[in-house]
């Protein structure tokens, strides 16, 4: 895997070549049937937020979310010249996936030569996370891409001159001040940009000054922080370490491989290659790439938060892809080369299956909400009520005339389960529709399902099963109450 090429100079025709190919593979991952689902709750969400009123798209997010605004005025404007639905506006976000490719090779070849920065475009082309988050309209795409290109910029500003150095730290300066605007684990990625400034002073000291004009632009948003802060990073959650690792590379995995022996195995395997690719790679920036993900893990312990949710960790994924490149060039580089060749076909085709799982098998994707919406046209009265054990599904069937219109209970932190049994009693004539997902969350004690179960009899059921917890769904029709 390693090559006699100049990284300094100019890509030859072929690695031009090489970067389509896997440009392409990313795009067909990415882009295959992608607004054939329905929106999740959380695409919901989103798009609300993001086309209501400025005052209110704030108000929301401040007090009713637990991110930054950025990605939601972006979309505001940009919905305001396309007029799109949320899942045609997923074309966008998916677009940045193309861009995190682009960035993780431009970098590899930048430090490891053209075979290994194909390699490493390859491993985030397929990566099953990066590509089931870039398939979302969520800001998780968009973060990752801001991430490993403000990596990539910092990387080629510091080797330039003249006046293209100035645009090229100018442009970098435009992602430091993005990116935590955009997520606020962002904070961290400019942290440890910062942190690489002064060990790179002579180089890089542009990147600390704009990690400071970072900071101080973020000092008008403080006072949402202070209110979001509280109840944002599921607080006291509990954490599984050893699950962590596979379930951020894998996001997918066959329900058989979720062993605690694939867990140590999959733990230990990330841990070596991270530690391996930033000594073989000490004297470039690296190992500074895996700060961001290194703070995470400690301020879950110390804030008693979680930070290591799979899809908050989705950035660090390129740094990993680079550090397994890295590597991979490293055995190439011996006799042992079918060895690292035989472990590239191992992670690709471990990715290929939580890949089939994810785009093929609806046991693995995200819940099909139209499924329940034709269950509830065909069986719904106008005088149904409707319970939503969260409130988010019901955003996804806002739209619909059998939600729409109707009387619906949501609950949420202001609804809570205990106050629905009244106000379900309050409906005794209607016949009461109950739609549970992440009931864990909302409703732990099921007290909700139990009421309608002894004042109602039961009418139907609909149950969707899911890998995932929060894709189950469970859609039950109470008749009136038992006189």
């Amino acid at each position: 895997m390693t090559t006699a090429t100049d990284t300094t100079s100019a890509p030859a025709r072929y690695e031009w070549i090489w970067l389509a190919g896997a440009l392409l593979v990313g795009a067909a991952l990415v882009f295959w049937r992608l607004a054939d689902k329905s929106p999740t709750p959380d695409e919901a969400f989103y798009y609300f937020e993001s086309i209501a009123p400025i005052p209110q798209l704030i108000h929301i997010t401040v007090y009713d979310n637990f991110h930054p605004p950025l990605f939601y005025l972006l979309f505001h404007f940009l919905d305001a010249a396309l007029h799109l639905t949320e899942t045609d506006y997923r074309y966008v976000v998916a677009a940045l996936q193309l861009v995190t490719i682009f960035a993780t090779w431009a970098l590899a070849r930048r430090w490891f030569g053209a075979i290994p920065a194909l390699v490493a475009a390859l491993l985030v082309a397929t990566e099953p996370l990066l590509v089931a988050e870039a398939r979302l309209f969520r800001m998780y795409a968009m973060a990752t891409a801001l991430t490993i290109s403000s990596w990539c910029l910092l990387v080629v500003a510091e080797a330039s001159h003249g006046t293209q150095r100035r645009w090229v730290w100018l442009a970098y300066g435009v992602l430091a001040l993005a990116l935590p605007y955009v997520l606020y684990l962002g904070a961290f990625v400019v942290a440890a940009q910062a942190c690489y400034g002064l060990a790179k002073w002579s180089t890089a000291r542009p990147a600390f000054v704009w990690a400071l004009a970072s900071a101080a632009a973020t000092t008008p948003w403080w006072w949402a922080v202070r209110v979001q802060f509280p109840g944002g990073a599921f607080p006291n959650a509990s954490i599984d370490g050893w699950r962590v690792a596979t379930d951020v590379l894998l996001s997918t995995p066959p329900d058989g491989w979720r062993t605690p022996a694939v867990y140590v195995f999959v733990t230990i395997l990330v841990l070596a290659v991270v530690t391996a690719g930033c000594w073989l790679q000490r004297t470039t920036a690296l190992p500074y790439l895996f700060i961001p993900a290194g703070l995470q893990i400690a301020l879950s312990a110390v804030l008693h938060k979680d930070l290591v949710v799979h899809r908050y960790l989705a950035p660090a994924l390129p740094a990993f892809a680079l550090a397994l490149s890295a590597c991979l060039a490293a055995i190439a580089a011996t006799r042992a080369r079918l060895v690292a060749a035989a472990i590239l076909v191992a992670v690709l085709a471990t990715s290929a299956v939580a890949l089939a799982n994810a785009l093929f098998d609806p046991y693995y994707q995200t819940t099909d909400w139209y499924a329940v919406e034709i269950a509830l046209h065909q069986r719904s009265l106008r005088s149904d009520a409707l319970v939503f054990d969260q409130w988010g599904p019901s955003l996804v069937l806002a739209a619909s005339p059998d939600v729409n219109g109707h009387d619906i209970y949501r609950i949420s932190r202001s609804s809570p389960p205990q106050d629905a049994l009244a106000w379900i009693d309050a409906h005794a004539t209607a016949r009461v529709w109950y739609v549970e997902n992440l009931v864990d969350a909302w409703d732990p004690d099921r007290v909700v399902a139990a009421h309608l179960r002894a004042t109602r009899p039961l009418l139907y059921t609909m149950i969707q099963r899911h890998s995932s917890p929060g894709d189950r769904v469970l859609v039950q029709l109470y008749s009136a109450k038992r006189r």
